[in-house]
């Protein structure tokens, strides 16, 4: 039988043993690889057989330390052109605008603030391709954000983040109804760089 005293110290052990499993499960693991001594990969990375941080997806970096969608939050100038669209005197027009970009609630996706340069055109959804974060897919299945004046975005946009000139490419699909009554479909090609004050 336990006396007391025995049970106290069992029970102090148990905590102890307890709080190091906690610190260590929590803790960023470096991997078992002689390469990744001293290598830490944080958010959920695990250090490679080459002594490199793999990332979980919606992060990267050295260390798995920055968010993908972090070099797409800014306020972004945008020259749009109509590259096609079924009233053809709309071919060529040439829109200048700023577009906003947010982070979303994960960190595989972003919202647009200001969509086509029109301030009510918010919270559109870029969904990162799970192989590139440099590209980006529309989510065309909420096009509530829109549709209340006649607006759509259909499906198909996509775009691209390019490092070396710090620039967004995109393609956006939309129809609406025109000022003859007429549904309108067009292709916008959006050329966004960073908006400086």
């Amino acid at each position: 039988m336990l006396t007391k005293k025995s049970s106290i110290i069992y029970a102090a052990l148990g905590t102890i043993l307890c709080f190091l499993s906690v610190t260590y499960f929590s803790c960023t693991k470096v991997g078992k690889e002689p390469s990744c001594n001293g290598v830490h990969c944080l958010n959920g990375g695990i250090c490679n057989k080459q002594g490199f941080c793999d990332c979980p997806n919606g992060y990267e970096g050295p260390s798995c330390a920055t968010a993908s969608v972090d070099k797409y939050i800014a306020t972004w100038d945008v020259r749009q052109t109509t590259i096609s669209s079924t009233i053809t005197s709309a071919i060529g027009t040439v829109t200048n605008y700023q577009m906003s970009l947010q982070h979303s609630a994960t960190t595989t996706a972003f919202l647009i603030y200001g969509f086509l340069g029109n301030p009510n055109y918010n919270q559109i959804a870029c969904h990162l391709d799970t192989a590139s974060s440099s590209m980006f897919h529309l989510d065309t299945l909420r096009p509530y954000n829109m549709i209340y004046d006649n607006y759509v975005i259909k499906p198909y946009g996509y775009g691209s983040f390019d490092a070396g000139s710090n620039t967004i490419t995109c393609h956006f699909y939309t129809k609406h109804l025109n000022s003859t009554f007429n549904w309108q479909e067009d292709t916008y090609e959006l050329v966004m760089t960073p908006h400086h004050l």
